[in-house]
């Protein structure tokens, strides 16, 4: 049976494989930007540094929302999960945030493939059958 007789959409293997990757990506350039706002730095350069990582995290958050608001409301949050695991770091709490990033993560790539009755959300949205 084909997608044009059971009506189900199809979505192209590389564009599943980006919006499953996207939240990690997002992690990967948004979290040590956290973790970094957070460490003691000397003097000399924290102003700077400061400054740079808060544009950073602000510019890739903005970039989050330009993906739609469910999610960068998810990346906002599991931002805010990175910083609290940070200031409790010394504790065994801090490995209690994990199961809340995992959750943060699956949530964010839900958001993109979109739930069945968003068809905004699809990547495929706004493209005919032929």
């Amino acid at each position: 049976m084909n997608s044009e007789s059971t009506g189900q959409a199809t979505t192209h293997p590389e564009d599943l494989a980006r919006i499953l990757a996207e939240p990690y990506a997002f992690a990967l350039v948004t979290w040590p930007a956290v973790v970094g706002l957070l460490a003691p730095l000397p003097e000399a350069w924290s102003a700077w540094l400061m400054g740079g990582l808060g544009l950073w995290l602000g510019a890739m958050q903005l970039a989050a929302y330009s993906r739609g608001a469910g999610f960068g409301n998810v990346m906002l949050a599991t931002s805010a999960v990175v910083a609290l695991a940070c200031l409790s770091h010394p504790s065994p709490w801090a490995l209690a945030w994990l199961p809340a990033l995992l959750i943060g993560l699956n949530a964010a790539q839900r958001v993109r493939l979109g739930s069945p009755g968003r068809s905004s959300a699809r990547p495929d949205a706004g493209l005919e059958k032929a």
